[in-house]
């Protein structure tokens, strides 16, 4: 009578149609981890964003953690309802901190498919996630737009001073 939402069952061209709001498993680099000899752990990564150049695909991960400690706060997105841990793929609640943020290449060496797969993919985020997700992404936006508006004017009354300064008023 009720229509039951199907799983999300990874498919094997990810890398050819990645999503805002997949879920993936991706070895993010950590700061600790450059002077290791093993990669860094494999942990679920939200796509914040899509970008294509030419016929190159890169996607932006947020970090992805199960720790409920203080480290990392910032542009978070917790996924902790049970409906919404089984639709992303995820075993234990997950705060995507989305103040870490990396942009990657969807053919990196750093998307790791589970054993016995062909896909990073574990699932997506839910209608009521999703939202959440692009309101961070606009904050992070409109963050960066008036950081890029600030470095304009500061160029321009940089290059006003210049100007002066050789004698032209």
């Amino acid at each position: 009578m009720f229509h039951q939402p199907q799983p999300l069952v990874p498919t094997l061209d990810w890398a050819a149609k990645p999503r805002r709001g997949d879920v993936v498993l991706f070895r993010f680099p950590v700061a600790d981890s450059a002077d290791q000899k093993e990669p860094p752990k494999r942990r679920p990564c939200l796509v914040l964003d899509v970008r294509r150049r030419g016929a190159e695909c890169f996607v932006e991960l947020a970090y992805g953690t199960s720790s409920k400690g203080r480290a990392n706060r910032g542009y978070e997105l917790i996924v902790k309802q049970p409906k919404s841990k089984a639709r992303a793929g995820l075993k234990k609640p997950t705060r995507f901190v989305c103040a870490r943020r990396i942009f990657v290449n969807v053919k990196s060496k750093g998307f790791d498919c589970p054993d016995g797969t062909t896909s990073p993919l574990t699932g997506c985020l839910d209608e009521a996630l999703m939202e959440r997700m692009n309101a961070i992404r606009a904050r992070i936006q409109a963050e960066a737009d008036i950081a890029a508006h600030y470095r304009e004017e500061r160029r321009r009354e940089q290059a006003r001073w210049a100007h002066e300064d050789r004698g032209f008023r």
